[in-house]
């Protein structure tokens, strides 16, 4: 019967398995550390850091949104991110170098799931850059107004079917109304004497057109006319950001009696003047009467 013998590991088993050991514990650890940062460490996140603020309008008559831009945040806190809404005062009325409250609102139920410790909730911002109105028409660049006769053309060119459609309104119905001339006659500026009435441009064209127009009361007894209107298009809301938004140019046909020569500059300024009362100052920029 032969005798057994207990052999001890030798030194490179033995070290081995104390590397394979430690090698273990550290992806446990590291594992352990993982989960905690990722889903149980507490952080301080600045919940107006990313407020995104909006003005609209001008110095002394301009409001303000607050939105939410918090994004590209990792995914264990954009849930929470997404929740937050802002409020602002003041909102309304605003000129330059007011100062702002803006206050963070959030869901505190995710706060508190994904262990997110909100901080600087309110912040103090400072209103600038507000667009100013011009103290003198003399200081509105000419390359602007240049770019308002490119708009008018263009404004023109898109709605002239429809103006000569249903603003025409002294020929046959059924007549089929030809463009012959268009002639811009004024520009004028309407400087606003309150904060309430916006600065404005207008421009006047005097838009002739040919068409049937029935010449007996008894038959149908149709001639080809022409006939003028007067189409104005404004600019609403000129300022020193030179820029002007499409839903602050619009048109419409002048509604004047027979008597007034729009030809007459005196005649032409007293109809503006009882058009749009005392709320403005007119300036005479431009005319080719």
């Amino acid at each position: 019967m032969s005798s057994m013998h207990f052999q001890p590991p030798s030194r490179d088993a033995v070290k081995n398995k104390f590397i394979t050991s430690m090698s273990m514990l550290l992806i446990v650890i590291s594992l352990y550390v993982t989960c905690y940062m990722l889903f149980f460490r507490t952080v301080e996140v600045d919940v107006t850091r990313d407020a995104g603020i909006e003005y609209r309008g001008e110095d002394g008559s301009a409001s303000v949104r607050v939105i939410n831009r918090n994004q590209n945040y990792n995914q264990r806190i954009q849930e929470f991110m997404d929740s937050i809404t802002y409020e602002v005062t003041p909102a309304k009325r605003l000129k330059n170098n007011d100062v702002l409250t803006i206050t963070a609102k959030y869901d505190e139920t995710l706060a508190s799931r994904y262990h997110v410790n909100p901080v600087a909730v309110t912040r103090k911002v400072t209103v600038e850059n507000l667009p100013e109105r011009f103290a003198d028409v003399s200081e509105i660049p000419a390359s602007f107004l240049k770019k308002l006769d490119e708009r008018t053309k263009s404004y023109l060119n898109k709605n002239m079917d429809q103006i000569l459609d249903e603003d025409f309104t002294s020929f046959f119905i059924r007549s089929e109304v030809e463009l012959v001339d268009q002639k811009q006659i004024y520009r004028v500026f309407l400087d606003g004497k309150k904060s309430s009435a916006k600065d404005k441009i207008i421009d006047i064209y005097a838009i002739t057109a040919k068409g049937e127009v029935n010449t007996s009361s008894k038959k149908e007894t149709l001639k080809v006319k022409e006939d003028t209107i007067y189409y104005m298009i404004t600019y609403n809301e000129i300022n020193t950001s030179l820029s002007i938004l499409d839903e602050n140019v619009y048109g419409e046909k002048l509604i004047i009696n027979d008597a007034l020569d729009m030809n007459k500059e005196n005649q032409f300024i007293d109809f503006m003047k009882s058009k749009y009362k005392s709320m403005y100052e007119l300036h005479i920029m431009k005319s080719s009467v």
